[in-house]
C-alpha cells in the first residue's frame, strides 16, 4: 500500500490519512512517499520520521520515498505536464513534443525515485 504525505496545508489531512491507512494492515506493507512539493513536510520543526504518527505505526511502514523539492520553473513544470498528459516517465522521455532539457530533467526525477524504490527490498 501507498500513502503520500505532502508538506504545507494538506500536511495534517495527509498525516491523518496515513494513520488510518496503517490501522487497516497487520503487515509491514504501507511505502510512504514524502513529498515536499508543497512545503517541507515537517511540523513543529520535526520531520516525518520524528513526528507521533509514525513512530506509532513504524512497524507497518515498508519504507520511504522522498520526493524532493525542486525548481518549480524547471522540473515543476516538466512533471506537472507529464501528468497532465497521463504519460509514464517512459512515454514523456521518449516524446519529442518535450524539449531535450525537460526529458533530461524527466531522466533525474525517475532515477532517483526508482533508485529510492529498488532500495526498499520489498517482497
Amino acid at each position: 500500500m501507498h500513502s503520500v504525505i505532502t508538506g504545507g496545508q494538506s500536511l495534517i489531512d495527509t498525516l491523518s490519512g496515513f494513520g488510518e491507512l496503517a490501522k487497516t494492515t497487520p503487515d509491514r506493507n504501507v511505502v510512504v512517499w514524502v513529498n515536499e512539493y508543497f512545503g517541507a513536510v515537517q511540523d513543529n520543526g520535526k520531520r516525518f520520521v520524528e513526528m507521533r504518527v509514525f513512530r506509532e505505526n513504524e512497524e507497518k511502514v515498508a519504507g520511504t520515498v522522498a520526493i524532493a523539492k525542486r525548481s518549480v520553473d524547471t522540473f515543476g513544470r516538466d512533471v506537472e505536464e507529464m501528468l497532465r498528459r497521463k504519460l509514464t516517465f517512459g512515454e514523456a522521455i521518449a516524446s519529442p513534443e518535450f524539449s531535450i532539457m525537460a526529458r533530461q530533467r524527466l531522466k533525474m526525477v525517475q532515477a532517483d525515485l526508482f533508485e529510492q524504490l529498488d532500495g526498499l527490498r520489498l517482497a
